[in-house]
């Protein structure tokens, strides 16, 4: 069926099936994934993807190292998390179905994780092994549910819950950023509180400056691509590279000997070698816990288990929309049988378990597509997507290299958390592209006479009062949710309150704003990739009927890119 199996097919109680039909499905470009990603555009997103994947990581390490202390030591920290990113990594882009989907210890597992610190301190139960019992449940859980094609139900997800999930995150990320450069002016001097505030601020306004460098005006079309391509990163290199510029050293820890002080700017905390943060062995005997300790760990372990069915599969989605005319197929069931085995190696070993990352896994294939500019009849100007380059190198670089920094872990130590902080609001505000909650909260700031502009097709088929209705329920839940995980103890069922999203969805919603204004608000069904083929055909028959072309035919035919006209934008 190919790649037109986007659509999922109707539930089926074969044990198997779905995974076979996926490994039949992927299995043919399996050599063409790894001979098709070595381009400059692959190059480009290794790197993006490295810092946008190492920032969160090591904001996320710190946060397990601060709130994991057990008299005093810390029982997991930036190793443990730099590891797991990079084997897990490193695993799925070799054997995952679909490589695109970039995985990492995201912001829910950590508050997950420090739930669970806290019941395991509660209960007087070794947290470690309590930990690994309850990845290896959810391991179990994961491979019984991709095993009886328990994926398939992901097709009640729609817009509604995802994307108010991918707004949670989004917000997570900018509060997180938020949060640390506010806090500097607490807990530092005013000199590196306000160069902190300088690094995150110039991180985040340096890298969405520069992604947007294809609509400049200046320089040529393959400049511009190069700068959007490389902005993020920049960005990150450069700030953290300026306190340790002139004056500005004398702001950094490594001035003081290495020790930080209220004097200086804020790094990571990091050992000098590459062990377990506790200094425990690296494999984790589950045996050394209780046998109740074990079956208590059944409720976190299915806790995990829900969580992980909705965030990696809406990852997986997401890095998989219809926009980008992905080719090879999905594959959704065998994925998740590869998560499950994943959080089996993590608990063994005592990392936290990692899932696909949002806003990361769709940034990944956004940064993977080739782009064009094209003018509509209006003069407006709007960006088209003419192909994506569908491979694995770049996840397995970009796990490769963050697996690189664990043998020089002291320099993750140089590096001013404050411009990873930065990184942090910069992909918050990404994470708002192409989001039609978010597209719909701008509406309450429109001008009622500009709401036209908006160029949002519902606006002629649902009342605005209906719009604003719907669109104040869904920011009422997303508030509620972001609350939940705010407050100890509770927070750990926040997954419980995402899943909650989908019936609601189907039995609620309709019944509230009646079933066609939902439908129109909330496409029920993912993007047929039928209508991408014909959306990009008419993308390319309109490039080639442009006057002029800056690609030779040739060159356009041996790159699979049609030819571009020279668009003076």
């Amino acid at each position: 069926m190919g790649r037109s199996e986007w659509q999922f097919e109707r539930f089926t109680f074969t044990p198997c099936a779905q995974m076979r039909k996926d490994l039949r499905r992927r299995a043919p470009h399996y050599i063409s994934d790894w001979k098709q990603g070595w381009s400059s555009k692959v190059l480009s997103s290794t790197f993006f993807m490295f810092f946008t994947s190492i920032a969160p990581a090591i904001t996320f390490a710190g946060v397990l190292d601060a709130e994991t202390k057990k008299d005093g030591v810390s029982q997991l920290g930036p190793v443990e998390v730099l590891f797991s990113t990079f084997l897990t990594g490193a695993i799925f882009a070799i054997f995952g179905g679909q490589p695109l989907c970039i995985l990492g210890v995201t912001g829910p597992v950590t508050i997950f994780t420090v739930a669970c610190f806290s019941l395991s301190d509660a209960l007087e139960l070794p947290f470690m092994e309590f930990y690994a019992w309850i990845q290896i449940w959810a391991a179990l859980f994961h491979v019984i549910l991709a095993m009886v094609n328990a994926c398939d139900m992901i097709k009640m997800v729609t817009r509604f819950s995802c994307e108010t999930f991918g707004m949670l995150i989004a917000i997570i990320y900018l509060y997180t950023g938020i949060r640390n450069l506010t806090e500097y002016f607490v807990e530092k001097e005013l000199a590196p509180a306000l160069l902190s505030l300088i690094l995150g601020l110039g991180t985040a306004w340096l890298a969405l400056f520069l992604s947007e460098a294809r609509a400049w005006s200046v320089l040529t079309r393959e400049i511009r691509t190069k700068i959007a391509d490389y902005g993020t990163t920049f960005a990150v290199v450069f700030f953290c590279g300026v306190p340790y510029w002139g004056g500005n050293y004398n702001l950094t820890p490594s001035a003081f000997g290495g020790d930080e002080t209220n004097q200086t700017i804020a790094t990571l905390k990091v050992g000098d070698d590459f062990a377990p943060t506790n200094g425990r062995a690296w494999f984790v005997n589950p045996f050394d816990c209780p046998a109740w300790g074990a079956f208590a760990a059944i409720l976190p372990g299915l806790i995990l288990t829900i969580l992980f069915f909705f965030d990696h599969n809406v990852s997986s989605l997401l890095c998989q929309a219809a926009e980008f005319g992905l080719k090879k197929g999905t594959a959704f069931h065998w994925d998740f049988f590869v998560i499950g085995v994943q959080i089996l190696i993590t608990g063994l070993l005592g990392l936290p378990p990692v899932n696909g990352l949002i806003p990361q896994a769709p940034l990944h294939t956004d940064s993977l597509c080739e782009k064009r500019f094209l003018l509509k009849t209006d003069g407006e100007k709007e960006e088209v997507i003419v192909r994506c380059h569908e491979q694995r190198v770049s996840a397995l670089m970009q796990a490769s290299l963050i697996g690189c920094t664990l043998f020089y872990i002291r320099g993750i130590g140089y590096l001013p958390i404050a411009a990873l902080d930065g990184l942090f609001i910069y992909m918050g505000i990404a994470s708002f592209h192409g989001n039609t909650f978010y597209q719909r909260l701008v509406l309450f700031f429109t001008d009622p006479e500009r709401l036209d502009a908006r160029s949002l097709d519902y606006l002629n088929l649902v009342p605005m009062n209906i719009i604003y209705k719907f669109t104040l329920l869904q920011l009422g839940i997303l508030a509620v949710i972001f609350a939940i995980t705010l407050v100890p103890y509770i927070d750990a069922l926040f997954p419980l309150c995402i899943a909650i999203l989908v019936p609601m969805r189907s039995y609620k919603l309709p019944k509230w704003f009646g079933t066609e204004h939902t439908d129109t608000l909330d496409a029920r069904e993912i993007t047929p990739p039928e209508v991408v083929d014909a959306a990009q055909t008419q993308v390319q028959m309109r490039m080639a009927n442009e006057v002029g072309s800056t690609t030779s035919p040739a060159r356009a035919l041996h790159e699979g890119v049609p030819p571009v006209p020279p668009l003076n934008l």
